[in-house]
């Protein structure tokens, strides 16, 4: 790997939109990746290393250059100090106004800036989970994810899907503990692939999996997904009812409830009676309906940093707080469409137990018709996936 003069320009103008435009990090990413028509992959893939490293390890850049990654000149320094710990010579072109032998990464350093998590993270991370628990999970959550796809089995299996992705020349591997899940080795294109717009697989994390098997529905159920989004758990409980029952997908944005509409049509399910924005309406229609009630609600995603690390600076206590509001919300509102001895299944995406166990113990301390069955944490540590909580309660008479 080299740096070339207008990759660097074009990473320069990506961190300037996250950090100085306050852009969505992965949308910029994409977006840039698109329009540079002429970079061959090996661009691409550099291009993205680039900007996905310096995103996730922005404070700690910052630190052993000590420099502002707002400022032109911060971002200059930030450059070279990533190419240091890379191994890339910088060019002669580069701007920057630190020396390359002046850098050091071997320093003892406080654990938020070794890290690179904002102050506020460590401080509430280390007050609800334990200290050791805590540091723990921030540098799993530090080690990028693995690409990771789930195989439809209405229309193939693991083997078959495994075999048209060697041809491909994309080498995968299986993991028991998870049945319908390949592990793609590299980052290669996926949804190019003719099994791909066939509706052989999605694009889904280990962990995001295991919830589908979490609720365990069952061929005949009534079960409703209201906090849906682009129907990624939608689908896979579809996979497992066969297409028989009747499933209810709701989310608060209409282009998440188009996606849906659309992956559903490509995976050939059939059972979506129906998808669309939720409403009070739709929560007064649908009143005492459902076997089983999904909630997968808005979180702080801190689960996901792997793969989403510039979560970590557009979050802050007060979207924090706002977001566990949200929450209680949803489980007080959205609870009354579930029939007697229904169950809600409760998820996250955080590690945080103020958006996972302590939610569920206060809407369980103000709503004695529920009865608490059991939850699942799933660790980031421990598995090397993305970090989930999902708790199941049943509505008694």
């Amino acid at each position: 790997m080299r740096w070339y003069k207008n990759i660097s320009y074009a990473v320069l103008k990506i961190l300037e939109e996250i950090f100085n435009q306050h852009k969505q990090a992965d949308k910029s990413i994409r977006d840039l990746l698109k329009s540079q028509k002429k970079w061959g992959s090996r661009d691409r893939k550099f291009a993205a290393k680039v900007l996905y490293d310096i995103i996730r390890w922005k404070r700690l850049y910052e630190y052993v250059t000590n420099s502002d990654i707002k400022t032109i000149e911060g971002k200059w320094n930030i450059l070279t100090a990533w190419s240091k710990q890379n191994d890339i010579p910088i060019q002669q072109w580069f701007k920057n106004t630190i020396e390359f032998d002046k850098i050091n990464f071997e320093q003892q350093l406080p654990f938020s800036i070794e890290q690179s998590i904002p102050d506020w993270l460590e401080i509430t991370g280390k007050k609800q989970m334990g200290n050791e628990k805590f540091e723990i999970e921030i540098k799993a959550l530090n080690i990028e994810a693995p690409t990771v796809i789930r195989v439809n089995i209405l229309k193939t299996d693991i083997n078959k899907l495994q075999e048209k992705l060697a041809l491909q020349n994309i080498k995968s591997y299986s993991k028991e503990k998870y049945p319908h899940a390949l592990f793609i080795q590299g980052k290669p294109k996926l949804t190019h692939l003719d099994c791909y717009k066939k509706g052989w697989f999605e694009i889904q994390d280990a962990s995001s999996q295991e919830v589908a098997f979490f609720v365990q529905p069952k061929h005949g159920q009534t079960i409703i997904d209201a906090c849906a989004g682009a129907g990624g758990k939608t689908l896979h409980l579809a996979c497992l009812m066969k297409n028989k029952g009747k499933i209810y997908a709701y989310d608060i944005y209409p282009s998440k409830i188009d996606e849906l509409k659309k992956r559903a049509k490509r995976n050939g399910i059939k059972n979506i009676v129906e998808a669309q924005v939720i409403t009070n309406e739709i929560l007064e229609k649908n009143k005492m309906m459902a076997d089983i009630l999904l909630l997968d609600v808005p979180c702080s995603s801190l689960g996901t940093l792997k793969r989403k690390p510039g979560l970590k600076w557009e979050l802050n206590q007060y979207k924090l707080k706002k977001i566990k509001t949200v929450q209680k919300n949803i489980l007080e509102n959205y609870s009354q469409m579930i029939k007697p001895s229904g169950q809600l299944i409760y998820v996250t995406c955080s590690i945080l137990p103020e958006e996972n166990e302590k939610n569920i113990k206060s809407f369980l301390e103000q709503n004695k018709n529920f009865i608490f069955v059991e939850d699942k944490h799933i660790f980031p540590s421990a598995t090397g996936n993305d970090g989930f909580y999902m708790a199941k309660l049943k509505k008694i008479n």
